[in-house]
Formats: C-alpha cells, sequence, structure tokens
C-alpha cells in the first residue's frame, strides 16, 4: 500500500528487479507499464525486446500483459528470458541443489549457486527456507573421525573417537535414564517387603537384559543392523509422529551425523513412550503383583518390551511432542505369566 502511495508521487512509476536466465546481470529498473519495463530491461541486459519473453523469478508465471504487470508489487524481480530459454522459478533451482546434495565434488559449486540466489533477495521467509539447504550443504555427514570434523566433537569428552560412539552413548543414556526413573519410582512407591522383592527381582532381569542388548545404543548408531537403528546408513532420521498418529505430518527430519549444531538439536528430540511410563506402564505392573496367583510371575519381558523398545517407543521431534494424556492403556494380565 505504501509503495502505491508512494508511486503517486513518481507519476505512476515503480521500482523493480531484471535479471538474465543465468542470473548474471540482476539490475533495476522504474517502470509505469509493461511496454515500459520490457523497454528498459531489455536496454539494461542487451536484450532484444522483440523476442523476449517475461516470467516471474519466484515460480516462472509469465509475464505478458500491463493488467497483470499492474498488480505486481514493487521490488518484484522479473527473468527475462530469449527465445528457447526456460525458466522454472526460484524452487526448481532448489530442487537441482538438492538432487546434487550428495555430489562431494561440486558441493562448493551448488553452494555458491545458492548464495548468489539468496544475495538481494528482500524476503526474510524465503532467506530462512533457502538457507537451510545452503546450512547443508556446507556439512560432511560422512565424516567419522574426530580428526575429519573437529567441529563436531567440540564440547565433548576426549574419548570420544567417532561421531558412532558418541551417538550410541547418546542412546543408551536415554534408555538408562528409563530404567533409573523406574527403578526410583518402584522404591518410592512400595513399601510391602515381598512386593518390594517381586518387583526388584523383575528389575534385576531387565538390567541384565538391557547389559546384554548394550542398553540398545544401536538405536541411534548409523551402523547399527536396520532392524535395530531408527535412522538410515547416512544417519537421517525422521520424526514418527505424535503418540497418537502413524507418521509424522510435518515430515521432520534431522541428521546429527551432520554437524555440531544439528547434533545439539537432535538433543531436542523424544525418545518418547506412546504407553506412558510413569502413568501407565509402572502402576500396571505394582496392580499385577497385587493381583497375581500363587502360581504366577511378573511377565518382565513384557515390561521390559513397555519400556525399552521400539515396540512402544518413538522417535518425535519436540514440536510433534504431546504431553496430553494418553488414551491408549496396559491391560493388567498381560504383566502375569503362568509359572
Amino acid at each position: 500500500m505504501f509503495t502505491r502511495f508512494l508511486s503517486l508521487f513518481n507519476g505512476g512509476m515503480r521500482a523493480y528487479k531484471v535479471q538474465d536466465v543465468k542470473r548474471e546481470r540482476r539490475v533495476g529498473v522504474t517502470a509505469k507499464t509493461f511496454n515500459d519495463l520490457l523497454v528498459k530491461g531489455c536496454e539494461k541486459l542487451q536484450l532484444d525486446p522483440e523476442t523476449v519473453t517475461i516470467v516471474l523469478e519466484d515460480d516462472g508465471t509469465l509475464v505478458d500483459s500491463n493488467t497483470f504487470f499492474q498488480k505486481l508489487p514493487a521490488q518484484t524481480v522479473l527473468v527475462f528470458l530469449r527465445e528457447g530459454e526456460k525458466w522454472g522459478g526460484a524452487g526448481a533451482l532448489i530442487h537441482d541443489a538438492l538432487s546434487k546434495l550428495y555430489n562431494v565434488s561440486r558441493k562448493a559449486e551448488i553452494a555458491s549457486e545458492i548464495r548468489e540466489l539468496l544475495v538481494g533477495e528482500g524476503s526474510p521467509e524465503k532467506v530462512h527456507i533457502i538457507s537451510q539447504y545452503l546450512e547443508m550443504l556446507q556439512t560432511d555427514p560422512n565424516a567419522e573421525y574426530r580428526y575429519e570434523d573437529e567441529d563436531w566433537f567440540e564440547g565433548l569428552n576426549k574419548k570420544y573417537k567417532t561421531k558412532q560412539e558418541v551417538m550410541r552413548n547418546n542412546a543408551q543414556t536415554r534408555i538408562r535414564s528409563y530404567f533409573n526413573s523406574a527403578k526410583e519410582q518402584i522404591e518410592k512407591e512400595v513399601k510391602d517387603p515381598e512386593t518390594k522383592e517381586i518387583l526388584t527381582e523383575c528389575l534385576d532381569q531387565m538390567s541384565n537384559r538391557l547389559k546384554k542388548n548394550d542398553f540398545h545404543g544401536g538405536y541411534f548408531d548409523r551402523t547399527a543392523r536396520p532392524a535395530e537403528r531408527i535412522c538410515d546408513k547416512q544417519g537421517w532420521f525422521q520424526c514418527q509422529g505424535p503418540f497418537d498418529s502413524e507418521r509424522c505430518d510435518s515430515f521432520h527430519t534431522i541428521n546429527p551425523y551432520a554437524s555440531r549444531g544439528y547434533r545439539q538439536l537432535f538433543g531436542l528430540w523424544n525418545l518418547d513412550h506412546v504407553i506412558e511410563k510413569s502413568r501407565e506402564i509402572l502402576p500396571t505392573l505394582l496392580q499385577a503383583v497385587k493381583v497375581k496367583q500363587k502360581h504366577e510371575e511378573v511377565h518382565w519381558e513384557h515390561v521390559y518390551k513397555l519400556l525399552f523398545t521400539r515396540d512402544n517407543l518413538k522417535l518425535v521431534q519436540v514440536g510433534c511432542h504431546k504431553k496430553a494424556a494418553r488414551t491408549q492403556t496396559c491391560d493388567v494380565r498381560d504383566f502375569l505369566v503362568s509359572s
């Protein structure tokens, strides 16, 4: 509105940006009409107005009439095409860059192209989106050892020599915290010596299984077996969506192996229990001990599955993590098995 108001004092003139298809030249022009833009733009870019086609930089929309031109805001970027040239929009450039993302030999060249795309860009939103791709190009997700990517290991214990070791420890730390919090809750809530003895034996069984399974460090280890790891072999993790959804509708992804920043952001991703640990699993376990018959034992393997395995765990980006009470409940009979 303000730029339209200003144009009244300039005889209807407004400022635009024009460029050629290769983005080798981008210049500013002022124009009142479409024909005015065509003539001045061709003069600046040294093109023949008889053979030029004009499109919007954003999406390649054809601009070929004064009526449509008058609806464009000031500072719109327009691409002047020679005969035979095509422009798919800025998005096409990004798509092309993404398709070559793993072409290591061209990373510097592609990053340079994206930087040129950002130069002079007036939309902070567009700059933010495109810069995400630029940041990814400047990382090295394939580097594994400390000597290959010292920056990735900044702030970490010197004992870690590989990214694999760090990520395994990350997963193990989370699983250990689930075991420790379960143990603390049981010790706090259970006073009866007989009940406590049964639950202590259950905890010991699960502890031994966790040690045997290396506390499921493979969940975050890209070198682990495909059936165990949550990521792919390059280290990419995909959000599995809220506890009440089958998928993440926002398509959140992250590769903590790619850079120190992504590694730190991965700390905001939750290994979330679908059936809640503190409000569902453990209370049901306590109830099972109370109602069990002499011929029954606590089905600790079922408890283990719910607390520590992917049968009941989902990796969720913080934006998809819901703290609302779960609707899914445990069946106390599943926690008991005949001896």
